[in-house]
């Protein structure tokens, strides 16, 4: 963590962004290499170097320049993430599927909601908070998969959480476009008047 700093900024004043870009996938293997070789998994030591680089003054140009790669590897992760489900599970144990569904997005919501509304005065945008933040995630995706590939869950267990992950994931562009109106409905409020002659009344 203290080389990275002085590193970076040698790095960035040749004003080379190939020698950049190449040094920020360098610190990243190296993080993942020295993590795995500690005992523990890659993907902790990769995290651990993105922490590192976000932390410093360099943080937006990291981006820039890793957002390419980030692109390429975030759709071959959804690619092995759908070569992992088995739709099968959603016709079998459609009614198990629909009430993971139903009961991850609705305590995730609650939640979340309760947490905001100890920030926050209004109720209301504690709830649209939390029917934000209710949505279906990737690392819920890439726990279940750690655990199928390493066998620490059964498969008939496993699957039809895999496939509720997934289904609140594609709800969620659904969900992020009426969190007002369900966050209304859901508190039993009206919403402001749509037309100048309902506001003047």
């Amino acid at each position: 963590r203290w080389l990275l700093r002085p590193l970076l900024y040698l790095i960035a004043s040749s004003h080379v962004r190939e020698l950049f870009t190449l040094a920020v996938l360098l610190v990243a293997l190296a993080a993942a290499w020295g993590s795995q070789m500690a005992g523990f998994s890659m993907a902790l030591g990769a995290f651990l170097a993105g922490m590192m680089l976000a932390e410093t003054e360099y943080s937006h140009q990291v981006e820039s320049v890793i957002r390419p790669f980030r692109d390429i590897l975030l759709g071959l992760f959804f690619i092995s993430v759908g070569m992992l489900l088995d739709f099968n599970a959603l016709w079998r144990e459609f009614w198990l599927v629909l009430m993971l569904v139903v009961s991850m997005v609705s305590l995730k919501a609650l939640v979340a909601a309760f947490a905001t509304r100890l920030f926050v005065d209004s109720t209301f945008k504690a709830v649209r908070t939390g029917l934000t933040l209710a949505v279906g995630g990737e690392f819920g995706i890439a726990l279940l998969t750690l655990l199928l590939q390493n066998q620490a869950i059964d498969p008939a267990i496993a699957q039809p959480m895999l496939v509720a992950v997934v289904l609140a994931m594609v709800l969620a562009p659904v969900i992020l476009a009426n969190n007002k109106r369900v966050a209304r409905w859901l508190l039993g409020e009206r919403g402001p008047p749509k037309t100048a002659i309902e506001r003047e009344d």
